[in-house]
């Protein structure tokens, strides 16, 4: 089966369970899938490829705001890339424990078996 038909599948399974589109279509799972690369809604996704792809584009935001001093003052690019990877990695197995309790919670398919 087509990656798409799946992804289909897998929006209409979550979009049933009630979970809004900002949930099972984030941005950057959007960004990433019209760069090419065919990634399933993070509640499809294992505990360590979620908190991968959350740390990154997490961190790379927080060094871009830290770095450029967009919320007052701005930090050296050591200070500001150390910060970006504590929050990172913080944010990323956040988000990665969501999405893997949800994804229990509403009981949904295996993404193999869409």
């Amino acid at each position: 089966m087509a990656f798409e038909d799946k992804l289909m599948k897998a929006h209409a399974e979550l979009q049933a369970q009630g979970v809004w589109l900002s949930n099972y279509k984030p941005p950057m799972f959007s960004l990433l899938r019209m760069l090419g690369i065919k990634v399933p809604p993070p509640y499809y996704l294992g505990f360590h490829l979620n908190a991968v792809i959350a740390f990154w584009y997490f961190a790379i935001i927080i060094f871009l705001v830290m770095y450029f001093g967009l919320l007052g003052s701005q930090d050296t690019m050591k200070t500001a890339m150390d910060k970006a990877a504590v929050w990172g990695v913080v944010y990323g197995i956040g988000m990665a424990t969501f999405y893997t309790i949800r994804r229990r919670k509403l009981q949904l398919s295996e993404w193999s078996s869409l």
